[in-house]
């Protein structure tokens, strides 16, 4: 019975993510979800409450409980290629998820899941900091790491994704994160004072 129940739980992730790839999220109804899916609408209710925890479901299942599992076993940069591939798989879906915006916006979710993953990795080690005053706070250098992937997958997918790999985006994305843009001019003006 629980494997019936995970396989009707599977189809109705996979025909909301066929009915996004045709039709803006607004216009998807939960009636069409359950025609697509061909059971009655009060199943859908029996594992969802609405679209958005669709969404939010299929992000989990199909991106991040492989990157949580090579992050337990200390494989993070596996993780990140992981990240950046499930995602370019599915790129007609989350390009039209990332259009999905408002107070449940796709790309809210994104940033919980990044954060929780920047969370996980900082917990197993340890930041190489010469004393804690080399940033604000713990919290914030969090927040700012999951905003920086996020808008990166972002603009990646939507202006570059066809132009760029994944495996190219990631280096991308590994290139800003260990360089600074002071770092990288000629002229040194990381000695001067900025006005």
């Amino acid at each position: 019975m629980e494997r019936k129940s995970e396989i009707t739980k599977a189809l109705l992730g996979e025909k909301f993510k066929k009915l996004m790839k045709e039709k803006s999220f607004d216009k998807i109804t939960i009636k069409m979800i359950t025609d697509e899916a061909g059971v009655i609408r009060p199943t859908f209710y029996n594992y969802f409450q609405d679209k958005y925890e669709v969404m939010e479901w299929l992000l989990r299942e199909d991106v991040f409980d492989s990157v949580e599992e090579l992050i337990h076993m200390d494989m993070e940069l596996e993780a990140l290629k992981v990240l950046f591939r499930k995602i370019e798989r599915d790129k007609e879906y989350y390009v039209k998820a990332f259009q999905v915006e408002g107070q449940n916006s796709f790309e809210e979710m994104m940033f919980d899941r990044i954060f929780e993953m920047v969370r996980s990795i900082i917990e197993k080690h340890r930041l190489k900091l010469k004393d804690e005053t080399q940033i604000i706070n713990k919290d914030i250098f969090m927040k700012f790491q999951a905003l920086t992937l996020v808008n990166g997958i972002k603009f990646w997918l939507i202006y570059e994704g066809d132009e760029i790999s994944s495996d190219q985006a990631l280096k991308f994305y590994e290139f800003l994160m260990s360089h600074s843009l002071l770092d990288l001019l000629e002229d040194h003006i990381s000695d001067k004072v900025i006005d």
